[in-house]
């Protein structure tokens, strides 16, 4: 065996199958063998996972970096090195920059930004703008899925109406591109935050009444219809609410190809609590929901109905969050570099298993983008991403301590334990104890292998 570039030895390794102990060679930033401590050679860099974990590099299937356009609030520099700090060693980026990621001269545009700046590797997501798309120059330069709104977003101020949304659908299920939505109903939004305002409330508590499940539910109901209607396969981000998994439970009965993601915030924390405390800092689209519909997403984690949980990273700066009108502080918080420790927290008070955690924010994100086995695995020829964590580690959650730009997050001075010490990126350290090590542009473009349609549904019109 030749001499690796990378070995980690005396791992004890964690897959969605199975828990064991492991030395892992890594040659030309591919994993080369899996072995013991006595059959891997020793490697041009050694690092010691005694008393350590690795997992399959973790993947954060939804992060906003605001470059192009917004590099005030973040940029592919400070949001992929926020990545690498939180344990993240792919993070898959969303389309609503300025300007819109929509067709083939503006993904070039943030590619070419990306691949300069990025510590981590990147996919991303190409969106929808009425009058200026293009599926086919977007496919043809590998965006991992298509991203719509249905109701307006930082970046993207029109959303498409149903017949617009059935189409759209019907061409990505003959491309084999999966559509991602944010399910919340744009019109009824629109007429709730009007009549709230007429009414003279701008409080926090205003952004919670002018966003209710309602909104969330219609449109989750409008997406799978038009996804049993096209055949297309479809995912739904950040869902919050317990008819939403409801819904999504009866059309994979129909045999609607729907994945769904949700986040750390709707697992953790209550809206109305989370907002009377912490004001606008807690403000997010959807709104963060109650107790109970928190109960509802766990329960869809154990029951498999939950794919993945990403981080909707989506920073703002501090001063722009603090704005004392709710209808003018923005939406989002930073997320990237904390949901992996949140996450290993849960770990530790038993709430979640290492293998569990593994599928959720490894394996089925990789899966359902098309990079898996490339990405999301552990195993000979896999592209060596590694997450190697200490489950011991107590830290304290400090927005000044954060990576991002957006020094500011709902989870300030929340005390974890469990925290990523090692993230490897195709076989380089690119963080290590909390210090970003990697080189910008060390990160890469990933393209997704596309297996071809979802078929022309009941009534494709071919």
């Amino acid at each position: 065996m030749a001499r690796p570039d990378l070995v980690v030895r005396n791992a004890t390794v964690v897959t969605p199958d199975d828990v064991f102990r492991a030395t892992i060679g890594v040659e030309d930033g591919r994993i080369s063998a899996i072995g013991t401590d006595a059959t891997v050679p020793r490697g041009e860099v050694e690092v010691d996972a005694s008393g350590l974990v690795v997992l399959p590099g973790v993947i954060d299937e939804h992060v906003h970096f605001r470059e192009p356009g917004m590099e005030h609030k973040e940029d592919f520099g400070t949001g992929s090195a926020a990545a690498a700090a939180g344990g993240v060693t792919t993070v898959l980026e969303m389309p609503n920059t300025i300007p819109p990621t929509v067709d083939g001269e503006s993904f070039d545009l943030k590619l070419e930004r990306a691949s300069a700046k990025s510590v981590v590797d990147f996919g991303l997501y190409g969106g929808y703008r009425r009058g200026r798309w293009s599926l086919e120059e977007l496919t043809l330069r590998g965006i991992v899925g298509l991203k719509v709104y249905l109701s307006e977003t930082t970046g993207i101020s029109d959303f498409p109406e149903d017949h617009e949304v059935i189409e759209l659908m019907r061409r990505c299920a003959r491309a084999g591109v999966r559509v991602g939505f944010h399910a919340e109903d744009g019109k009824m939004i629109a007429a709730l935050r009007e009549a709230l305002r007429a009414a003279g409330r701008s409080d926090p508590m205003a952004h919670l009444e002018a966003r209710p499940v309602e909104a969330e539910v219609v449109a989750v109901a409008r997406v799978l219809t038009a996804a049993w209607l096209t055949g297309a396969k479809v995912h739904v981000f950040h869902v919050t609410s317990s008819q939403c998994l409801e819904l999504a439970e009866r059309f994979r009965a129909m045999g609607v190809d729907v994945t769904l993601e949700t986040c750390p915030h709707y697992l953790l924390l209550d809206g109305e609590e989370a907002l009377r405390k912490m004001g606008n800092v807690a403000k997010v689209n959807p709104p963060i929901r109650d107790r109970g519909h928190a109960e509802a997403l766990w329960d869809g984690i154990r029951r498999g109905l939950i794919d993945a949980v990403g981080s909707d990273h989506a920073p703002h700066l501090p001063e722009e969050k603090r704005a004392e009108e709710v209808w003018v502080a923005p939406s989002g918080f930073p997320g990237v570099e904390t949901m992996l420790p949140l996450l290993l927290n849960l770990v530790n008070r038993g709430e979640l298993t290492l293998r569990r955690l593994v599928r959720l924010v490894s394996v089925k994100p990789a899966k359902i983008w098309g990079l898996h086995p490339r990405k999301g695995a552990i195993a000979v020829g896999s592209d060596a991403d590694l997450t190697i964590v200490d489950l011991s580690a107590e830290r304290r959650i400090s927005s000044e301590a954060l990576h991002s730009r957006s020094k500011v997050t709902p989870f300030e001075g929340v005390t974890v334990r469990g925290w990523p010490v090692y993230t490897v990126v195709r076989g380089e350290v690119v963080a290590e104890r909390g210090d970003v090590v990697g080189r910008p542009g060390h990160g890469r473009l990933i393209v997704p292998e596309r297996r071809g349609g979802g078929g022309p549904g009941r009534f494709s019109g071919r």
